[in-house]
């Protein structure tokens, strides 16, 4: 394959063996020369979402790195995980790969993976992004509130009963195993106005569908932990992640409420919020914010007096 060939998700699989005999799986794109950004992929999702800024990474010089996490996708299952651990298999992975020093960017699900390494190995972590993720409900003084503005539950549910997500998120798999086609209405109809444009994008081609099915296929168990790690407590404080923190949030997402982010950026000792008045959830899948974000990313990370700047 030459290097100006689309790759396909089966020649940029990778695979380490951890120090607990676990199998970590990863994709490994954008410039392989380049300087390393590890991506924390959403839920539904799995390593394949590498793809959806691979052309842009690889444009502007960076290696998008992006592990399945624990039981999703090729990666094999942890039991009684923590946040925290997601951290272990970073810091080996990072060491399998002889990389010294990284970023680290998350969406939705991953943004919380973000924080953990940004608590954990602030030390080699130069800069984290957390597009459109969950804030630290232990923290967050909203956390008991009856309703939210959202159309993820999931919040709720876990202060309710963890036992309850559990059973929902089996019956969603299952629905969504036996009826993809419903699955991916249904994924247009939760979507805002914002997103129907790129959602109806991405479903002509064949890696968004693929992303979203091989998590589903990874089972209800692996989902529900997955998703139950970062809705507990997360083994840390806010105001103990060190390493810089750039933070984006569309106000029209209707899974993430805007007070997530505004609870972040207030709370983290160095973050700085973008809230963007005409996004929802999947603006992370535009050309034109990719643009953006890796410019942004090539301005701090060359910049020798590195110092958090609002977006421009």
């Amino acid at each position: 394959m030459s290097a100006d060939s689309p790759p396909t998700p089966d020649s940029r699989d990778h695979q380490i063996r951890l120090a607990d005999g676990r199998r970590l799986a990863y994709t490994d794109l954008g410039d392989p020369r380049g300087y390393p950004l590890l991506f924390g992929h959403g839920m539904p999702g799995c390593r394949l979402e590498g793809f959806f800024l691979h052309e842009r990474a690889r444009r502007h010089g960076f290696r998008i790195i992006t592990p399945d996490r624990p039981g999703i996708g090729l990666s094999e299952y942890r039991e009684r995980q923590t946040l925290l651990d997601y951290t272990d298999d970073i810091q080996q992975l990072l060491e399998a790969l002889k990389l010294a020093r990284f970023s680290h960017l998350g969406w939705s699900s991953g943004s919380s993976r973000v924080l953990a390494c940004g608590h954990a190995l602030a030390d080699r972590m130069d800069l984290g992004v957390c597009l459109s993720g969950y804030t630290h409900f232990s923290e967050f003084p909203g956390r008991n509130r009856l309703f939210e503005s959202t159309r993820w539950p999931g919040p709720r549910l876990a202060r309710l009963s963890p036992t309850l997500v559990r059973l929902v998120i089996r019956l969603v798999v299952r629905i969504s195993l036996h009826h993809p086609g419903l699955y991916m209405r249904e994924a247009r109809q939760l979507v805002s106005k914002q997103d129907r444009f790129l959602l109806r994008a991405f479903l002509k081609g064949e890696n968004f569908r693929r992303d979203q099915l091989e998590c589903l296929n990874s089972g209800a168990r692996a989902i529900a932990s997955d998703l139950l790690t970062e809705l507990g407590d997360w083994g840390f404080n806010l105001n103990s992640v060190k390493a810089p923190i750039l933070i984006y949030q569309g106000e029209q997402d209707p899974f993430i409420p805007v007070d997530y982010a505004r609870h972040l950026a207030d709370n983290l000792p160095h973050a700085d919020l973008t809230l963007m008045p005409d996004a929802g959830h999947l603006y992370p899948l535009a050309e034109q914010f990719q643009e953006r974000l890796f410019q942004r990313l090539n301005r701090y990370l060359n910049n020798p007096h590195r110092k958090l700047q609002t977006a421009t």
